[in-house]
């Protein structure tokens, strides 16, 4: 059987020093497959190249993933969203919180310093003015007892009601 070439769809990017490349492609000739049965709503396998280059060294890596929509162009879109939305709050809790410089080894101690960050950043996100940044509503629970009172517990302080 004579192998047939999948249409790519390429996309370039240009940031922090380095060139990405990747490459998308899906098929939703998954007749074959073995496991098909397995999964529930399958229709395509998707694979993605990246080549990045930084500087000298040129790194290639191919990613594979099992689909239940066969259309290349949102399978792209998912792939890349899908990553925006793992690194959008990390890079928040790394500027606002440091998380990055924290060297907490000690046994879960890690983990439980990273959930409390993001309970913080939960609540500064969905409690003050739209305007405000989060690090102002920051500053403003460490100086103001009624907004930090109203951060933890949902409520004014007795004093202010």
């Amino acid at each position: 059987m004579a192998r047939r070439r999948l249409p790519i769809q390429e996309t370039l990017e240009k940031d922090h020093g380095r060139i990405e490349i990747r490459r998308y492609s899906i098929s939703s000739q998954i007749d074959g497959l073995e496991a098909k049965p397995d999964w529930a709503g399958l229709q395509a396998v998707g694979r993605v190249e990246s080549i990045r280059i930084i500087g000298d060294p040129t790194r290639t890596e191919c990613r594979y993933f099992l689909c239940s929509f066969p259309d290349r162009d949102r399978f792209a879109a998912a792939v890349r969203g899908h990553w925006g939305i793992e690194n959008q709050p990390h890079w928040v809790l790394d500027g606002q919180f440091g998380e990055d410089a924290c060297r907490t080894r000690n046994d879960h101690s890690a983990e439980n310093l990273a959930l409390i960050r993001r309970v913080a950043l939960n609540m500064l996100s969905h409690n003050g003015p739209p305007r405000d940044s989060i690090r102002r509503r920051k500053l403003r629970a460490a100086l103001n007892d009624d907004y930090r009172l109203h951060l933890l517990l949902g409520q004014s302080s007795p004093a202010t009601a």
